[in-house]
């Protein structure tokens, strides 16, 4: 077990006098201790740094190096030696220089310690912390963060004195992302690695975070977006639009799956003998900070599902897999390559939304407003908590329910009057 202990940096603990083997005598102590410079003593007791500095050093050895501390009396030596061994003994010990480290210099270590995590949620943290976290803490020395700093700054960003670099708000979510997942999740790593004592971050109320905002389309806008999507054209008049686009659009809107789900689909994926899609994979960056994109797992573990195949869709499917090859992707671009959903949201879906003339009307419409019409559609046809959380995919029908509660409390006044119905009838 590590341990401190005190040496004297004057005298030796033992010499040779006289070809005896010594150790110095307590009057010999007093005589330095009152002043070194007349002490009358053989020079063998004597170290090299004699009369130099703090004649007391407590020594000590944690994170695999030895450190030292200095002191000009012996009783304040031998009470941090009693502090030091009673933190090392109990677990609570703190190197006292881990704190000088400055908050930028733990990004690397912090992000490379997230192992398992997917590139681009690193890419994430990163543009936090470069956006939220860098201009307050950045250059601030980790043992210098406090409480009441952590809280003044979280009511600038809450109230608007921060800003982003086009001058918006940061919303509620963004705030509590820097906040825990940034700047608490790096302190928290330099409390494990007994830098600092404790996480400041740990007793800041954080802004609640409004209840999430569901804009789905309507089913006729999303008719009208998947035939503008297949006869779109370019600015010089050439046809651009692509059956598979329009068949894409209503592929979103009527399975649930979400877009990178989508794009990694392979044509084995599709069991037509079953009418069943097997979704287990998504696209995912290859690595932080690149943009290319790899098959990989599923966001969650019940993200990987069995779904039905739209009884409406089957043929167009059939026709895109016949006399395909399994591995292939399911969903390709016009040069045959694997799909990559934002070039392609960027490319046909935002302009088959405009062609088609639908208008947000203060609604949020984007891509995975398909996702959000799926539930929408499935939620007024009865669908429970329970099975449209297998639908979606949600790891937790918690999700589910925050995800689409209003859409849920919608049904109240036709779910009321079905039971009306069921009583009177059963009761007449």
């Amino acid at each position: 077990m590590a341990k401190a202990w005190i040496r004297d940096r004057w005298l030796k603990s033992k010499a040779v006098v006289d070809g005896v083997e010594t150790v110095p005598t307590a009057r010999m102590r007093r005589r330095v201790a009152a002043n070194p410079s007349t002490a009358d003593l053989p020079d063998a007791f004597k170290t090299a740094d004699y009369g130099r500095g703090m004649r007391w050093q407590v020594c000590w050895r944690a994170d695999g190096r030895q450190h030292r501390e200095s002191f000009a009396v012996r009783e304040a030596a031998e009470e941090r030696a009693a502090e030091l061994n009673d933190d090392l003994r109990s677990g609570r010990y703190v190197d006292p220089r881990g704190g000088r480290r400055v908050l930028d210099d733990l990004l690397e270590p912090w992000l490379a310690d997230h192992t398992g995590v997917r590139p681009s949620t690193i890419d994430n943290y990163r543009r936090h912390y470069e956006s939220m976290v860098r201009p307050r803490f950045g250059s601030t020395c980790i043992g210098d963060i406090d409480e009441r700093a952590v809280k003044a700054w979280v009511c600038d960003l809450d109230s608007g004195a921060i800003r982003t670099q086009r001058g918006e708000l940061f919303t509620k979510g963004a705030i509590r992302t820097a906040v825990s997942k940034i700047l608490g999740s790096m302190l928290r790593f330099a409390v494990r690695r007994k830098w600092i004592p404790a996480d400041p971050t740990r007793g800041v109320r954080l802004p609640r975070v409004p209840a999430q905002r569901v804009d789905p389309f309507t089913l006729e806008e999303v008719r009208a977006i998947a035939d503008a999507a297949g006869r779109l054209k370019t600015p010089t008049g050439r046809p651009c639009g692509r059956p598979m686009d329009r068949l894409l659009v209503l592929f979103l809107a009527s399975t649930g799956m979400r877009p990178g789900e989508m794009a990694a689909l392979d044509v084995r994926d599709l069991d037509f003998t079953h009418d069943m899609m097997s979704v287990s994979k998504t696209m995912t960056k290859a690595e932080a900070g690149h943009y290319r994109y790899v098959q990989g797992d599923t966001k969650t573990v019940r993200g990987r599902r069995r779904l039905p195949i739209p009884s409406f869709l089957r043929g167009g499917l059939e026709a895109l897999c016949e006399g395909r090859d399994g591995g292939e992707p399911l969903f390709t671009s016009p040069r045959g390559e694997r799909i990559i959903y934002q070039q392609w949201r960027l490319r046909v879906f935002k302009r088959a939304v405009a062609a088609a003339g639908v208008r947000p009307d203060g609604r949020r419409l984007t891509l995975y407003s398909l996702r959000h019409t799926f539930a929408s559609v499935a939620i007024m046809n009865g669908a429970d908590v329970k099975t449209l959380q297998d639908l979606m995919g949600h790891e937790d029908a918690t999700v589910t329910l925050n995800t689409y509660a209003a859409v849920f409390a919608d049904r109240r006044d036709a779910v009321s009057d079905a039971v009306s119905d069921a009583f009177s009838r059963g009761l007449s």
